[in-house]
């Protein structure tokens, strides 16, 4: 038995983190969006600015990983969902400016991270085109490490497929310091093929209640394939930030039944 298990009462959750919980995994998401004004929003929460664009069921348009520096050489591992939903992880290696090609083209892209020795000093990009590095705000990027943090910051999400996904938790919250000014979020959720429907709205204010908790006393069941996002609905001020972070348990499908899987809509059942 090791030290951990010998002085720590082991919970589920526990075991689950500590990977020995067969079928099932635990996903922390987290993500901000620095700058909201007045005239930009709706903006979706993630570096990119503006609402997210989601390509197209049965597609993999995401193909190309570049950095805005000419230096920067570091592995980033990528994560999402290959063009039938399967989650990929890869790791390729930055030519600076110049357009890496990913191993396996995606169709979702929910994760970056900086996984090598020396910190990014541009911003790194992941997008559908296979020409030059774009920029922020170009309808082509699909997620981004900005400069300075090494880990993309998306609170976006699909779960994968053969997965049931247990939402537990969430937060919201201001995340740039300002003296006034309030944020009408949602949180949204769009089954494969149907549309996104909000499950909760909430709002938040610099004036007492900058951050919102949202633990369940039962979790929300999320199929998979289904798309979730945080969203500022609207600001009544410039220049505002705001984060989000949500909590799911990723259960493997043979642990329910087929008449389950097919009560909740789970895709195939």
């Amino acid at each position: 038995m090791s030290y951990i298990e010998e002085t720590i009462t082991k919970t589920f959750e526990l075991s689950v983190m500590m990977g020995q919980q067969s079928g099932y995994k635990a996903l922390d998401k987290f993500g901000e969006n620095p700058e909201i004004d007045t005239g930009t929003d709706p903006e979706d929460i993630w570096e990119g600015g503006g609402l997210y664009t989601y390509d197209a069921n049965g597609t993999a348009p995401i193909v190309s990983i570049a950095s805005s520096n000419s230096g920067d050489t570091q592995d980033i591992e990528v994560t999402g969902l290959d063009i039938v939903g399967d989650e990929v992880v890869q790791t390729l290696t930055l030519t600076g400016t110049t357009r890496v090609a990913l191993t396996t083209p995606l169709w979702r892209v929910y994760r970056m991270a900086n996984v090598g020795t020396t910190d990014v000093t541009g911003n790194v990009f992941c997008y559908t085109g296979t020409g030059t590095v774009p920029s922020v705000g170009d309808s082509e990027v699909r997620a981004m490490i900005t400069n300075g943090n090494n880990q993309s910051l998306m609170a976006l999400y699909t779960v994968p497929k053969g997965y049931v996904g247990l939402l537990h938790r969430g937060e919201m919250g201001m995340s740039r310091k300002r003296t006034s000014g309030s944020a009408q979020c949602s949180y949204y959720s769009r089954r494969y093929g149907k549309v996104f429907r909000v499950k909760k709205r909430i709002a938040i204010t610099n004036s007492g209640s900058s951050v919102y908790q949202d633990k369940r006393s039962f979790p929300d069941i999320i199929p998979s394939l289904t798309d979730i996002r945080l969203t500022v609905e609207s600001v009544d001020e410039n220049d505002i930030g705001v984060f989000g972070t949500f909590d799911i348990l990723l259960v493997d499908e043979s642990k329910f039944s087929a008449s389950y899987l097919h009560a909740i809509g789970q895709p195939d059942y």
